[in-house]
């Protein structure tokens, strides 16, 4: 009865809220999940409301996908409520705007005579019928194979041509204030995610970026914020745009998308189309090249070159893009244009070519030429060195030229490994990149090498299939650690690093392989951005290990990716990921416990919506714990401290000094300092109003409540059966049915209040503070696995209400003799003698007390307190004492 009245009393909150879903979605259902800054004139910095993407609940939604609206417990998703992420256009700006609709009168009529309802549909259709508004088209699928082929890998050459009117020409030009920056950007393209890598003319990093249609509209915004450890070492801009809906995908493989980067001041906006080059798979070195005129009434000189090597037969390969080298008339003539290319030492001593080149067609915008020569191994030691030099010029005016010196390639690459032992119990993670010197970055951490060891090892970078050493990383390990900077890497160890072939090795004397661990190459952003990952142990297995890397973004949006070894996690047998945070590592400190994610394979990769200010500011003060737990036994497999936790102050809580936080803390029995929040018990942290069985005895039960732990022996119903058996595993014995059930059952379990009960099991239910309920039994039916509970059953009464005598178990008696049937009835019953009982009046005028539950009590007689439906109160006892009850908690219950 309870429960219907409860969903009937939900109906009218269900149609308000299918109103509000229909009507207003775009106000009070759905708000933007990304807040950008608006990079335009005054308002640069001000956080913008809308982006180019919808968030429904804590989902967000790419421009053309559908769904059906869910609104979560009781109700699910509503089918008959059908929802669209639509573009919407906002002065220049596109936006996402969610529109919901209710579908029900839109279902068609059936052809057939018994049309069928299937499982989350709403509208009844014919079987096999797939023509109906009930089924979503959803664009959020993985790309597809060719069309993530096609649009892999693209380049652009920004510059800041038509970005000024005749009016900003004059005034510059009065000034002799005019500069003109440029860049080179890398874009890869990958499951709906586009990576996006610049090298710039300018150390002032840029504090935007826009990706724009070829009409001018704004498809994405995103502010850059100060840059990285890696992007300060490499001296690149580096990020992604995630989630591109299918439109704008079909932009970028049609090469119908600019870029902008955009400064403080808005003359110094650059801008370039993306487009696909073949050697951007093989570029090994990139070339920015500038030109040296800054007059604002001529076209800009810019721009970039892709270096691909062969180390076999020592040659280069050179896909270089520039503008601004051909005067007006040569572009008007439309004849043949005459450059010419020279590759050169910094110092000019080495001369590795010197070619002259005609191009067809010379462009205002554009041009491209792709030049290859022979080269020696001391051309290619010039190389690694970045000491080379690519210059162009107009054969004709030689004054109209770029020119650019070589350095390591564009994209943002970080190489990661976890580092799993072999014949030791050492093992650990390794993340290596390159820096703008060339040089190797490398870290690594390895866990489980003993003092002795650590003495007798040798650590190393090696070629993963012939084990050849490349960097002797030894000298720099001390305390499981070994960071620093190695020299210069030649171009064939830089090829062999891009292509995966490198690993971090821990050999003993004599080449004996302790660990290993290859690296693999993964786009920089997010998640990979922050300054270290965490290693992910259990306990001294060194073939389990797991590496995660987690970090806030500027939206406030929680980042993480994990990379697993030793794991096998699957659809049967999936994994959880946890995220705890303690503000305080000592006992009786609180947790908070937060499940990320449940997932089936190796790697996962993906973030968090909505924490809040609070939520983050106690990642940015507390210890931040991962936890990998089974799915299914709850068992941790692997845990790690995340230590670092940048946070933006932006996304913090704002307190003025009459509004900060306050926490209480209490002291405790034994005078630790505990904050009023969360229990700690056997090792562990429990949340307040958790309950468990306790980790020493598993028939004990136990609850935390008010930061104090009570725990209770279970106790078991009794039974009306002969024949007993207690499986494995449980604490109470179940009627035996003579079937074959397997003792050693896992799966297939009755769940209660968080706790797990074999089919065919009986049980009291456990209801902190106060302990077991020993008047309602509840039972698992071991058909349909489903939980039913029922209250003791009492006589009733022969007596008056008023007059009933003290509770004996369950029920109450009259003040006469107990019959038999109340004794059959409530087992609770024990010890009473069949006879002539006190009247209460007797009692009290014998000094006894009189008490509202159980009583009245007899003179010196002592009992427990009992609650309704709660149970007897085993660690409070009362004590009648010439008409006066005083109850005392007892200090020695069981902990």
């Amino acid at each position: 009865m309870l429960l219907r009245q409860g969903v009937l009393g939900c109906v009218p909150l269900l149609r308000i809220l299918i109103i509000l879903f229909v009507t207003i979605p775009d106000r009070n259902i759905v708000s933007s999940a990304r807040r950008h800054l608006p990079l335009h004139g005054d308002d640069i910095f001000r956080k913008s409301q809308h982006a180019a993407e919808c968030q429904f609940g804590k989902q967000l939604r790419e421009l053309g996908s559908s769904w059906f609206a869910d609104l979560g417990p009781p109700f699910g998703v509503m089918y008959c409520i059908k929802c669209e992420c639509l573009p919407y256009q906002k002065k220049r700006r596109v936006v996402g705007k969610v529109h919901c609709r209710n579908i029900k009168n839109e279902c068609p009529k059936p052809s057939c005579e018994e049309p069928v309802l299937a499982p989350g549909r709403c509208c009844k259709v014919c079987p096999g019928d797939l023509d109906s508004p009930d089924i979503v088209d959803d664009p959020t699928t993985v790309v597809s194979g060719d069309d993530e082929k096609n649009t892999k890998h693209f380049a652009a050459l920004l510059t800041n041509r038509n970005q000024l009117d005749s009016a900003d020409i004059m005034m510059y030009s009065a000034s002799g204030s005019f500069k003109q920056y440029s860049a080179t950007g890398r874009f890869s393209f990958h499951k709906r995610n586009l990576y996006y890598s610049f090298y710039t003319s300018t150390s002032l990093r840029p504090r935007g970026l826009q990706f724009v249609d070829l009409k001018g509209n704004i498809l994405e915004e995103q502010v850059l914020p100060a840059g990285s450890v890696y992007q300060n070492k490499t001296g690149k801009i580096c990020g992604v745009w995630r989630r591109i809906p299918r439109e704008y995908r079909r932009l970028i493989r049609d090469e119908k998308l600019l870029v902008n980067l955009l400064w403080d001041k808005a003359e110094l906006t650059i801008t370039g189309q993306l487009y696909r080059y073949r050697a951007l798979t093989t570029e090994l070195y990139s070339i920015l090249l500038e030109g040296t005129n800054e007059d604002p009434t001529t076209l800009q000189q810019a721009g970039t070159a892709l270096v691909s090597v062969s180390t076999t037969a020592p040659s280069l390969h050179l896909t270089v893009i520039f503008t601004g080298i051909f005067t007006n008339d040569e572009i008007q003539s439309g004849k043949e244009g005459t450059i010419s290319v020279k590759l050169t030492s910094l110092d000019g001593k080495t001369v590795v070519f010197d070619e002259t080149m005609k191009v067809e067609k010379p462009s205002s915008d554009l041009n491209t030429v792709e030049v290859r020569s022979a080269v020696s191994h001391q051309d290619l030691h010039l190389l690694s060195n970045l000491q080379l030099q690519l210059a162009i010029s107009n054969h004709r005016q030689p004054a109209l030229a770029v020119s650019g010196v070589a350095r390591p390639r564009t994209t943002c690459d970080v190489y990661v490994g976890t580092v799993v032992g072999e014949r030791s119990e050492a093992a650990g993670l390794a993340w290596v990149y390159v820096n703008r010197q060339a040089a190797l970055d490398y870290h690594v951490q390895l866990d489980g090498l003993g003092q002795q060891l650590s003495k007798e090892v040798q650590l190393s970078l090696v070629v993963d299939r012939r084990s050849t050493e490349i960097v002797n990383l030894t000298p720099s390990l001390q305390r499981g650690w070994a960071n620093g900077t190695s020299a210069v890497l030649q171009v064939r160890n830089l090829d062999q690093l891009y292509g995966g072939e490198l690993a971090i090795s821990l050999n003993l004397a004599g080449n004996s392989i302790l660990a290993r661990g290859r690296l693999a190459g993964r786009p920089l952003a997010d998640a990979r951005d922050a300054p270290a990952p965490s290693l992910m142990r259990s306990g001294n297995r060194s073939d389990v290990v797991g590496m995660i890397w987690a970090a806030v973004d500027v939206e406030c949006n929680l980042h993480y990716e994990l990379t697993l070894s030793g794991l096998t996690p699957s659809p049967e047998h999936p994994l959880q990921l946890y995220l705890e945070e303690i503000p305080f590592i000592a006992p009786g400190a609180p947790v908070s416990r937060r499940m990320l994610e449940e997932f089936t394979s190796t790697s996962l990769e993906d973030f968090i919506l909505g924490l809040t200010p609070q939520e983050l500011m106690k990642l940015d003060s507390g210890v931040v714990y991962f936890d990998i737990k089974d799915a299914k036994t709850q068992e941790s497999l692997l845990r790690a401290q995340w230590k670092e936790v940048p946070i933006p102050t932006s996304c913090l809580p704002l307190y003025s000094e009459n509004q900060l936080p306050t926490l209480t803390y209490h002291n405790d029995e034994a005078g630790v300092i505990q904050r009023d929040q969360g229990c700690f018990h056997s090792d562990r942290f429990h949340e307040e109003g958790a309950q468990w069985a306790s980790h020493v005895d598993k028939c004990v039960m136990c609850s935390c409540h008010g930061s104090r732990v009570t725990c209770h022996a279970i106790q078991c119903p009794t039974l009306t059966c002969h024949n007993t058996v207690t499986r494995q595993g449980a604490c109470c014995p179940v009627c035996d049915q003579h079937n074959p059930v397997d003792t050693n059952l896992t799966a297939g379990l009755c769940q209660l209040a968080g706790q797990s009960y074999q089919p065919g099991a009986s049980w009291h239910p456990y209801i902190p503070p106060n302990g077991f309920d020993t008047c309602t039994t509840c039972s698992c039916n071991a058909t349909s696995l489903r939980v039913k509970c029922s209250r003791t059953q009492c006589p009733a009464l022969a007596c008056e209400e008023r007059t009933a005598l003290r509770t004996a178990g369950c029920c109450k008696l009259c003040p006469v003799v107990a019959n038999e049937a109340t004794l059959t009835a409530d087992p609770g019953w024990m010890g009473e003698q069949a006879g002539a009982a006190k009247t209460k009046s007797d009692i009290l005028e014998a000094g006894g007390c009189n008490y509202p539950i159980g009583g009245p009590f007899e003179n010196g007689e002592e009992w427990h307190p009992r609650v309704y439906s709660h149970g007897e109160v085993k660690w409070v006892k009362c004590h009648c004492k010439d008409g006066k009850v005083r109850c005392e908690r007892s200090r020695s219950k069981h902990m």
